[in-house]
C-alpha cells in the first residue's frame, strides 16, 4: 500500500457535497471514486485492502459545522430525538473545522471515526453499529502502523507502537461489543449475515485470547451450509492454531 497523501491516492478520490442531517448546512467530504481502486483482498478480520489507497479512511462523513459524524450509509438515518441529543451534547461544544488536505491521513481518519463513535454513543445507536466503528478504528490503527513499518527514528518507532496498541484496544472493544450485541440483535448486522459474523467473531475471539469462544464460532462456520470451502479451510487452520495454543497452557 502506498503512503497516505501521495499522488496516486489523490487521483482515486473526489470531493462530494452533502447536506448535514442534523444542522442542515452544506459541506464537502472526500469520497473514493467507484471502481477506480483495485481490490487486493481482505485481512483475516475482514479489513479490505486496495492498491494505492486505504478506502476505510473515507467511509465516515463529518459535518465541519456541528460535529455530527457517521458512516455514509447511516448518515441520513437520524430521528428527531437523536438530532436533539447530537445538537445538545456534541454541536454545542464543537468548533468548526474542515480538512483542507488533498487526502485524509490516518491521523485525520482516526479523528473522524472517533467523532462518529461519539455520535453513535450520543444518539444512541445500536451497540452493533458502535462495535463496527471500533473494528474499523482497529483497521485504521493497523494501517497507520504499517505505513511506518520501516521507520527508524525513535519518535516514529514510538508512534508505530502507539498505533499497534490502538489497534489492540479497539479490536477488544469491537469483540466485547459484538458479543453483547449478538445477545440482543439478529443478523444481518452491519451488513453481515450470520455466517460472516460467526467467522469474524472467531477471528476476533482468537486475537483477544478467548480461545474457547474462538473455537466455538469456528466450528459454527465449518458446519455452515452457506460458508464457502475457502472460508471453512481458514477456520480449520484457526482451529489447529487454537488447539496448539491450548496445549501450551
Amino acid at each position: 500500500m502506498e503512503k497516505s497523501g501521495d499522488g496516486k491516492e489523490s487521483t482515486l478520490i473526489f470531493d462530494k457535497k452533502y447536506v448535514c442531517a442534523v444542522c442542515d448546512k452544506q459541506f464537502t467530504a472526500k469520497q473514493v471514486k467507484t471502481g477506480k481502486a483495485r481490490f487486493l483482498g481482505t485481512d483475516d478480520d475482514l479489513r479490505p485492502r486496495y492498491s494505492g489507497i486505504d478506502t476505510i479512511k473515507y467511509d465516515v462523513l463529518l459535518c465541519p459545522h456541528c460535529g455530527y459524524a457517521s458512516v455514509a450509509r447511516e448518515f441520513s438515518n437520524v430521528t428527531t430525538k437523536q438530532r436533539q441529543n447530537i445538537r445538545e451534547k456534541i454541536g454545542a461544544n464543537y468548533h468548526e473545522a474542515e480538512c483542507k488536505d488533498d487526502t485524509y491521513t490516518y491521523e485525520t481518519a482516526i479523528q473522524r471515526y472517533k467523532m462518529a463513535l461519539m455520535t453513535a454513543m450520543t444518539k444512541p445507536a445500536k451497540l452493533s453499529e458502535q462495535s463496527y466503528l471500533c473494528l474499523k478504528l482497529s483497521w485504521l490503527y493497523r494501517g497507520a502502523a504499517e505505513e511506518m513499518e520501516d521507520a527508524t527514528e525513535i519518535s516514529d518507532v514510538l508512534h508505530r507502537e502507539s498505533c499497534r496498541q490502538g489497534e489492540e484496544k479497539y479490536k477488544k472493544e469491537a469483540y466485547e461489543g459484538f458479543t453483547e450485541a449478538l445477545s440482543k440483535e439478529y443478523p444481518p448486522i452491519c451488513g453481515m449475515d450470520e455466517m460472516t459474523l460467526n467467522y469474524l467473531m472467531s477471528v476476533l475471539a482468537y486475537s483477544c485470547g478467548d480461545l474457547d469462544n474462538a473455537q466455538r464460532y469456528a466450528y459454527m462456520v465449518i458446519g455452515s451450509r452457506s460458508a464457502s470451502s475457502k472460508v471453512k479451510d481458514k477456520e480449520r487452520e484457526l482451529v489447529e492454531k487454537i488447539k496448539a495454543e491450548k496445549e501450551k497452557q
